[in-house]
């Protein structure tokens, strides 16, 4: 993980040298924490080998992100011991990341759990950055099959509540929802958000940067059978009265708006580290790689993101941890659907 505003191929080479043959994979971030988390770093180096673990990769420039997922999951796993995932560093900003997930389930089959993120970059300019052996790709995906003699675990929290009744996708394409309930699906969302207390009342339209900002707390959350999907709101068209989100909302899906103060924001980051720790089967946890939503960076401040890195510290029993912050999560452990937003996605090892 490094920050996007480095020289990219030159902390490349400096990590090649450091580690001789060992595979690399990476992503670009805004943010990332190790060890402690008491401070950001520019650069985090997670090490994964030894006896009993085996890593494959694979990476894609594709330009179309269901070709990525295909090739990708295709060429990575070679499993060679018991236990495997697939670890999927994306781009965050094309709206794809749910289709790349999809073609890796498709690939693998659903023994294979999914795990990853879309990585965070130049948001303005649409760009962001993977890292693949000796090559720094652009708008790419990077995969890992990590196989081990020993259970991995996957855990995947957001600690959002569904406020008000539900409401039904009446008309989308992809990320971009034309209506809900049959109407207009800005005028709806904005009827939501005044009736939580996150607007003013009132018939006036806010400002784009106004709305996106009272929205952030407030995303729409799919309705599925084990838990509410988060979806993030991108951007809004106050003309055409339509909202686009960071990952797709299927017509026809019921969804509700969502909210979450930071405790359970935070209690949602310690489930999500939690339930990876149990998937270690009563292992010790060795250490853990964390993936939070660049919203719940936003939203938790700089006073409180560094709770989530203790959070799961607190779940490892206080071995290393890595955390980066993506624009879009990876978890599938069961069921097609691994795409997520605002959600912190977790990986022991």
């Amino acid at each position: 993980m490094a920050s996007w505003r480095l020289d990219l191929t030159a902390v490349l080479a400096g990590v090649r040298a450091a580690g001789g043959d060992a595979a690399v994979v990476g992503t670009s971030t805004g943010t990332a924490f190790a060890r402690s988390g008491t401070a950001p770093s520019d650069i985090v180096v997670t090490a994964l080998g030894g006896p009993g673990i085996s890593v494959r990769t694979a990476a894609s420039t594709d330009a179309d992100a269901d070709r990525r997922g295909t090739e990708v999951a295709a060429a990575a796993l070679r499993p060679d011991k018991e236990h495997v995932v697939l670890l999927l560093l994306g781009s965050g900003t094309d709206g794809r990341l749910q289709d790349v997930v999809q073609r890796a389930y498709t690939a693998l089959g659903p023994g294979v759990p999914l795990v990853g993120g879309g990585s965070d970059g130049d948001i303005d300019g649409a760009r962001t950055w993977q890292f693949h052996g000796d090559d720094v790709l652009q708008d790419g995906l990077v995969g890992a099959a990590i196989s081990s003699d020993r259970p991995l675990g996957v855990g995947c929290a957001h600690g959002l509540a569904r406020v008000g009744l539900p409401l039904v996708v009446t008309s989308s394409d992809g990320t971009l929802v034309h209506s809900l309930d049959g109407r207009p699906a800005l005028d709806v969302y904005l009827e939501r958000l005044r009736a939580a207390g996150a607007l003013p009342p009132g018939p006036a339209d806010p400002d784009l940067a106004t709305l996106l900002a009272a929205g952030a707390p407030h995303p729409l959350g799919l309705s599925r059978r084990r838990a509410d999907v988060a979806r993030t709101l991108w951007s809004a068209d106050l003309a055409a009265r339509t909202l686009t989100f960071v990952s797709p909302l299927p017509q026809g899906s019921a969804v509700h708006v969502m909210s979450g103060d930071h405790d359970a924001m935070l209690a949602g980051a310690q489930a999500a580290c939690t339930q990876a720790v149990d998937g270690l089967a009563g292992a010790p946890a060795q250490g853990m790689v964390v993936f939070s939503c660049v919203a719940r960076r936003g939203l938790l401040g700089d006073g409180r993101r560094r709770e989530e890195v203790a959070a799961a510290r607190t779940a490892t029993g206080g071995e290393d941890v890595a955390l980066t912050f993506s624009v879009g999560e990876v978890a599938r452990v069961s069921g097609a659907a691994g795409c997520h937003n605002q959600t912190v996605v977790a990986l022991a090892v």
